[in-house]
């Protein structure tokens, strides 16, 4: 490549870079101050209007934010029922193990074995997802 193509080209390659410069220096989005908390963060939307995208965000992250609320209570009535059983399933076995009814006892115990196990995994989904969203309202 001669230097006159090569000069024709960078000047070519400055003056496009010049007006997407000046394009996009006239469409800038007001971006709000590092450091709010998201209740400073929403009334400063408000006073924003030109914000859109940060207002967004704190939508979206509300959002998640409840939405991770509402899992922790499902998984709560998870741990809930899980517990009931596991009781149910003890007061089945002093029962049987009163009458004597050895092949009960043993399903009996199997049913708590297996009972326990669903509440120890249900309790330990409900604490990941409170740390999770713990984790999330930090942002």
């Amino acid at each position: 490549m001669s230097n006159a193509k090569l000069a024709a080209f960078v000047a070519a390659l400055i003056v496009a870079v010049g007006s997407n410069a000046s394009a996009q220096s006239s469409q800038l989005a007001v971006k709000s101050p590092p450091g709010l908390t998201r209740a400073r963060l929403v009334a400063w939307c408000k006073d924003h209007p030109n914000a859109r995208a940060d207002c967004r965000q704190v939508r979206a992250d509300t959002r998640e934010i409840r939405a991770d609320r509402k899992e922790v209570r499902a998984d709560a009535r998870e741990v809930r029922a899980d517990r009931k059983e596991v009781r149910a399933d003890r007061k089945e076995l002093r029962k049987d193990i009163k009458a004597g009814d050895k092949k009960e006892v043993k399903a009996d115990k199997k049913e708590i074995k297996s009972d326990r196990k669903d509440l120890r995994e249900d309790r330990k989904d409900r604490r990941s997802d409170v740390r999770d969203a713990r984790k999330v309202a930090r942002k």
